[in-house]
C-alpha cells in the first residue's frame, strides 16, 4: 500500500504526488513538491544545499537563489515562514531540517495525525565558549580589523540604503503584491530585466536603468520573483550591450535567474514603443510590446502583458492624477540615477521638482538616503525621523519600517546602542509581518553588525542566518555576498579563521562577478590578511596581482592606502623588501596630507616592525607609540591594538628604555583587562614575560613565558602560536636549557617549510643543540624563504657536534 505521511493538517502522498489539508488537495509547485517529499523522508538529519539539489533537480549548477525560492514556495503551500519554521528549518551555513512531528501511515489508516508542536528555538551557529568574543560582523576591508564597528555600520548603511526600488513604485502608484501562482515552479521563474536598449536621444539617458527598473518593479507586482536591480546593474554595468552580445545562460546562473527578459525602447512620431522578449529559460521566445505616448506608460503596459503571458494576474493601479502622473515620471530618473551612483544627478532631480512631489514621502526617503550614503548623517536622520512621523506602521508599514531601520544603523554609528536596538527591533517586526524579504534582510544585516559591535555574537549569528533565508527568498545575491563577509569578519573576531577565510573567498569571488571592485578589494584584502595570520604568507602573495589590480581600480583614496598597506604587509612576510621603504613612505605621505588615521596607525606599525627587523630600536620605539596613539582613537579589533602593544613593549626593550617598557606594558596590560577578550590577555602575558625576562627575574619570566605559550595556544591563531615560542625558546637557549627549547620550537614545526621565522626558529635550536645535520636542512628551508633578510651571522656557522 502507498505510504502516507501526516504532520499538522496536511497528508502527504509521494506516489499520487498530492498533498491535501483537511482532506482538500492543495496545489503544489512541481520543486517544492519535490523539496517536501525529500525533507519529510530523511527528517530524521538535516539536509545539505547540495544533496538537495542532486535529489530535486538532478544536477549541480543550481544556485542558492534557486534553491531558496523553491523552500520559500515549499513554506508558502505549508503556511510557514523563514521566522517560525515549524515544518522546514534553515539549518545555518548547512541546509535545512525537516522539524514537524511526522506520522507515516498506509493509504487504508483513520488514525488522525499526531498534533503538531511547536518547534524548538531556531539555533544559533555552534559557538565556541572560550572563543574571543566577537566584535563585529562587517565587510572586512583592510582598515575594518582596525576601525571595525566604524566600517561595519557603514556596510551596513550600505547595505540597508541599497532598497529594492519596487517597494517604491508599490507604495506610490498602490499596487498590491498577489503570491505567486501556486501551480508555477518558482524557482525556475526568477527573472532578470536587462537594463533598456533605446535609440532616444539626448536627455532619456535615464532610461536604460529608470524604465529596466519599472519594468522589475511591475512585474514583481504581479508576483513575479524578479532579480533586484542594483544586481542586474553589478553584473552587466550601466550599459547591457555585453551581455546581450553574452551568454544568457552564464549571466542567468551568475544572477540565480530562470529566465532573462531583453527589453528595448522605440521613440517615433511622439510615441514611445517599449517591447519585452523573453531571451532565455522557460517561455523563451514569448514576448510583449506597449505603445504610449509616454515611454514609462509604454513600459507598465508590456510589463502587465508578459506578467499574463506568464500566468500572473497584472498589478492593479489605484493610484491617479497629475501629481502622481509628474512622480511616477519622476521617480525612475531619479532610480536610474542613484542606480548608476551619480547622486548628484539624483539629487538634483529631486531637489528640482515641485513643492508638492518634494513632499512625497518616497521622495524624501531618497534625497535622505543620498545624504546618507554621503556621510552627512545629521540630515539623513532629520529626513528619515520626518518620514517615520509623516508615514504610520499602519498607512505603509514596510516604507515606516526601512525608515526606522535606516534609523537604527545611524543610531549604532553613534554609539547609541540602546536607540540602535530599539529601532532595529521595530523594523523587523514590522517587516516580518508583511513578508518583505529584501526590506528584511537588510534590517537584519544592519541589527547583526549592531550586536556584533556589542559584542553579542550569538544574536548576531541568529540575524545573520534570519537574513540569508530573506535574501535568498528575494533573489539578492549580491547582498548574499555581503552576508559572507559579515560573516567572515565574525568568524575571524571569534578566532575562527578557516570559516573566516573560506566565507571572504566566497565572496570576494561573488563581487567579482558582479564587478564590484570596492567590495571585492575589502574581501581580497581580509583573505591576504587571514592567511598571513595562518602563516601562510606564499598563499597570501599568489594574491598579490589581483590586490594591485583592484587598488588602481577603485577611487577612494583611503580604501587605495588600505589596500596598498595590505599588499606591503604580505610582500614584508615574504622577504620582498627592496623596494618596501620607499613604498611605505609614500602611503605614509598621502595619508598624511589626507589626515587618514587608520593608514597612518597602520603604516607606523609596519615601520616599527621594519625597524626593529633591522637593529634600529629607537626608530622603532617611536614608531611604535605613534602607532599606539593612532590605534587609540580607530581601533576596535583587540588583536590588532594587543599587538602594537607588545611592539611598543618591545621596541622600548632593544632600546634600552626600562621606563618607557613599562608604561607601555601597563597600558596594554590595562587594556587587557578592560577588552577581556583571549588574545589581548595573550599578548599582555607576553609582554610582562618579556620585561621579566629583561630584568634578570628568571624565576617570573619562565613561568610568565609558559603561561603565555599555553594562552596562545587557546586563541587558536598561528601567528600567536609564533610569537609566544620565538620568545620563549629563543630565552630558553640563552639560559642552555636546549632540551624544553626544543620542545617548545616543535610547537611551530609544521609551518617551517612555509613561514620564514618559524624556519629561523628551528635552525636556532638545532644550533644550540649542535645538530649539524639538521641545522643543514634547517639552513637551507630558512634560505629558501629569506627573500631579501638577512639570516643572523651567528647562525650560519656550523655548530660543533655535542
Amino acid at each position: 500500500m502507498a505510504r502516507i505521511h501526516r504532520f499538522g493538517e496536511f497528508q502527504l502522498d509521494p506516489a499520487t504526488r498530492e498533498l491535501r489539508r483537511g482532506g482538500v488537495p492543495v496545489p503544489v509547485p512541481p520543486r517544492a513538491f519535490d523539496c517536501i517529499v525529500y525533507l519529510v523522508e530523511h527528517r530524521d538529519r538535516a539536509v545539505g544545499r547540495d544533496e538537495l539539489i542532486a535529489a530535486v533537480w538532478g544536477k549541480a549548477d543550481i544556485t542558492d537563489g534557486m534553491l531558496g525560492q523553491t523552500v520559500l514556495s515549499a513554506r508558502r503551500v505549508l503556511d510557514d515562514t523563514g521566522k517560525e519554521q515549524q515544518y522546514i528549518r534553515t539549518v545555518f551555513r548547512f541546509g535545512y531540517h525537516w522539524v514537524a512531528p511526522t506520522e507515516v501511515a498506509d493509504e487504508m489508516q483513520e488514525r488522525p495525525p499526531e498534533p503538531a508542536a511547536a518547534p524548538e528555538p531556531v539555533p544559533a551557529a555552534p559557538t565556541q565558549t572560550d572563543a574571543p568574543a566577537a566584535t563585529v560582523p562587517e565587510i572586512r576591508s583592510p582598515d575594518s580589523r582596525r576601525a571595525a564597528r566604524r566600517i561595519a555600520l557603514a556596510a551596513a548603511a550600505l547595505i540597508v540604503l541599497a532598497a529594492a526600488f519596487w517597494i517604491a513604485w508599490q507604495r506610490m502608484h498602490g499596487t498590491a503584491l498577489p503570491p505567486a501562482p501556486s501551480a508555477t515552479e518558482a524557482g525556475s521563474r526568477v527573472a532578470l530585466v536587462l537594463p533598456v536598449a533605446t535609440s532616444a536621444g539626448a536627455g532619456y539617458d535615464w532610461v536604460r536603468l529608470g524604465v529596466m527598473d519599472l519594468i522589475a518593479a511591475r512585474l514583481r507586482a504581479a508576483g513575479v520573483p524578479v532579480v533586484p536591480s542594483d544586481n542586474v546593474v553589478a553584473l552587466t554595468g550601466s550599459h547591457a550591450d555585453a551581455a546581450r552580445r553574452g551568454d544568457f545562460a552564464a549571466l542567468a546562473r551568475t544572477a540565480g535567474a530562470g529566465i532573462v527578459i531583453d527589453a528595448r525602447a522605440e521613440e517615433s512620431g511622439g510615441r514611445w514603443r517599449v517591447s519585452l522578449r523573453i531571451v532565455h529559460g522557460e517561455h523563451a521566445s514569448a514576448s510583449a510590446t506597449g505603445e504610449a505616448t509616454d515611454v514609462l506608460a509604454a513600459a507598465r503596459i508590456a510589463a502587465d502583458r508578459l506578467a499574463q503571458q506568464l500566468g500572473y494576474a497584472p498589478a492593479v493601479d489605484r493610484g491617479s492624477g497629475a501629481d502622481t502622473q509628474a512622480l511616477a515620471n519622476l521617480l525612475p530618473q531619479v532610480d536610474a540615477a542613484i542606480l548608476g551612483e551619480r547622486l548628484d544627478a539624483a539629487r538634483a532631480l529631486l531637489e528640482g521638482a515641485g513643492a508638492a512631489q518634494r513632499e512625497n514621502p518616497e521622495v524624501r526617503m531618497r534625497l535622505a538616503q543620498i545624504d546618507h550614503q554621503a556621510g552627512n548623517l545629521d540630515a539623513a536622520e532629520a529626513g528619515y525621523k520626518a518620514i517615520a512621523a509623516a508615514v504610520s506602521a499602519e498607512r505603509d508599514p514596510v516604507l515606516h519600517a526601512r525608515a526606522l531601520s535606516n534609523l537604527g544603523v545611524i543610531a549604532a554609528q553613534r554609539d547609541d546602542n540602546e536607540l540602535a536596538e530599539q529601532r532595529f527591533d521595530q523594523a523587523i517586526a514590522l517587516l516580518r509581518r508583511e513578508q518583505a524579504p529584501d526590506a528584511l534582510g537588510k534590517a537584519l544585516n544592519g541589527r547583526a553588525a549592531h550586536y556584533g559591535a556589542i559584542q553579542r555574537t550569538d544574536a548576531a549569528l541568529a540575524d545573520l542566518s534570519e537574513a540569508r533565508v530573506a535574501f535568498e527568498s528575494a533573489g539578492n545575491l549580491l547582498a548574499l555576498a555581503v552576508l559572507d563577509s559579515n560573516l567572515g569578519a565574525l568568524d575571524m573576531l571569534r578566532g575562527r579563521y578557516a570559516e573566516a577565510q573560506a566565507a571572504f573567498t566566497r565572496s570576494a569571488d561573488r563581487f567579482a562577478t558582479f564587478g564590484a571592485q570596492a567590495m571585492e578589494l575589502n574581501a581580497l584584502t581580509a583573505v591576504a590578511e587571514l592567511k598571513l595570520a595562518q602563516l601562510e604568507p606564499d598563499q597570501a602573495l599568489a594574491l598579490d596581482a589581483r590586490l594591485r589590480q583592484l587598488v588602481g581600480q577603485v577611487s577612494d583614496p583611503a580604501r587605495q592606502r588600505n589596500g596598498e598597506l595590505t599588499r606591503l604587509q604580505v610582500l614584508a612576510a615574504n622577504g620582498r623588501l627592496r623596494t618596501l621603504d620607499d613604498d611605505l613612505a609614500r602611503v605614509l605621505e598621502a595619508a598624511r596630507r589626507d589626515d587618514d588615521r587608520v593608514a597612518l596607525a597602520r603604516g607606523a606599525t609596519l615601520a616599527a616592525e621594519r625597524a626593529l627587523a633591522r637593529g634600529d630600536a629607537r626608530t622603532a620605539a617611536d614608531d611604535a607609540d605613534l602607532a599606539e596613539q593612532r590605534f587609540t582613537s580607530v581601533a576596535d579589533d583587540p588583536h590588532e591594538r594587543a599587538r602594537v602593544g607588545l611592539l611598543r613593549v618591545r621596541a622600548h626593550l632593544a632600546a634600552g628604555h626600562a621606563a618607557a617598557a613599562a608604561d607601555a606594558l601597563a597600558a596594554l596590560s590595562a587594556f587587557a583587562e578592560r577588552n577581556g577578550s583571549a588574545t589581548a590577555r595573550f599578548h599582555a602575558t607576553l609582554a610582562r614575560a618579556e620585561v621579566a625576562a629583561a630584568n634578570g627575574d628568571d624565576a617570573s619570566a619562565g613561568k610568565t613565558y609558559a603561561q603565555a605559550l599555553g594562552e596562545a595556544d587557546a586563541t587558536r591563531i598561528p601567528l600567536d602560536l609564533r610569537e609566544a615560542a620565538r620568545a620563549y625558546a629563543g630565552w630558553l637557549v640563552r639560559r642552555n636549557e636546549l632540551a624544553q627549547a626544543g620542545a617548545v620550537a616543535e610547537r611551530v614545526s609544521i609551518w617551517a617549510a612555509r613561514d620564514y621565522e618559524s624556519a629561523v626558529l628551528q635552525l636556532r635550536v638545532y644550533h644550540a643543540l649542535g645538530e649539524p645535520n639538521l641545522w643543514r636542512i634547517a639552513l637551507t628551508r630558512a634560505r629558501a624563504l629569506a627573500g631579501d633578510r638577512e639570516i643572523p651571522a651567528d647562525l650560519l656557522i656550523a655548530p660543533a657536534p655535542r
